[in-house]
């Protein structure tokens, strides 16, 4: 992960058999590089109202995103198999409550159809990270008997003289750097 991602695993039980490791590292240089006179400090609010200067990367889009709760634009990486995509709540609503209305579907509505308008973007530069146990989230969608030793049948890739192999705990870790 180019450094990016440290200790996935932050304990190691006794009587664990196996681990299956999964870490994925994007790294693509944008379709059209910020210059240098693009990046420079400016006063940044934060989803709580507090003003802080951050370096700012300035450009000009063409890919605007609209919907009920929010704007943004789609900036491109080279070769256009990927992009960024940067979405601001409209005023007085926070990321979150923009996550609680926003479904796939929409999203995928959103994504699927940029309207062609000259955007004049400022976003911050950052780098962030993430990291949560999905296991009640697999269990609370249906994947329940990978993680019951009784009814897991993971007999075709292993065994232990203790009983079945099944799941104990998901890790997901990740981590972003927009510079």
């Amino acid at each position: 992960t180019n450094d990016m991602i440290h200790n996935i695993l932050d304990q190691i039980p006794e009587y664990a058999v196996m681990y299956l490791v999964n870490a994925l590292a994007f790294d693509a240089a944008w379709e059209t590089p910020y210059e240098e006179h693009q990046v420079r400090k400016k006063s940044f609010t934060c989803a709580d109202a507090t003003e802080t200067e951050v370096t700012m990367l300035s450009s000009e889009e063409s890919a605007y995103l609209e919907d009920d709760w929010a704007t943004g634009f789609i900036r491109y990486y080279k070769g256009r198999d990927y992009a960024f995509v940067a979405l601001l709540p409209k005023e007085g609503m926070t990321p979150a409550q923009y996550l609680e209305k926003v479904s796939g579907e929409s999203l995928h509505g959103l994504l699927s159809a940029p309207e062609d308008i000259k955007v004049f973007a400022n976003m911050p530069k950052f780098e962030m990270g993430y990291s949560v146990e999905l296991s009640e989230v697999l269990q609370s969608l249906g994947m329940t008997d990978a993680f019951d030793g009784e009814r897991a049948d993971f007999s075709g890739i292993g065994t232990s003289e203790d009983g079945a192999l099944y799941i104990s705990r998901v890790l997901h870790k990740t981590a972003i750097a927009v510079t």
